[in-house]
């Protein structure tokens, strides 16, 4: 396979990924809703800790999770950030 050919299949892997995190981040906001409207706090450590607990184990790969772990975590700091 070429280059060419592995950039297009990382560019429509982006842009799946992209639209992926637009629906993570609207849901993000309504449950930032949720949270302001019950009087809870944004960052909800046991929950984050719960959510890689079991991501780590869904990937199961330890070569790739510091990588995923790394993302999972930005991804998820991303979301309180757009809750606030």
């Amino acid at each position: 396979m070429s280059l060419e050919k592995y950039r297009k299949m990382i560019e429509d892997i982006d842009i799946k990924m992209m639209d992926l995190f637009e629906k993570r981040m609207q849901v993000s906001l309504l449950i930032g809703k949720y949270k302001k409207d019950h009087q809870l706090p944004i960052l909800d450590n046991s929950r984050e800790i719960e959510i890689l607990n079991k991501r780590k184990q869904q990937l199961n790969n330890d070569e790739l999770w510091p990588h995923y772990e790394s993302f999972i975590k930005e991804i998820m700091r991303l979301s309180k950030e757009y809750q606030k």
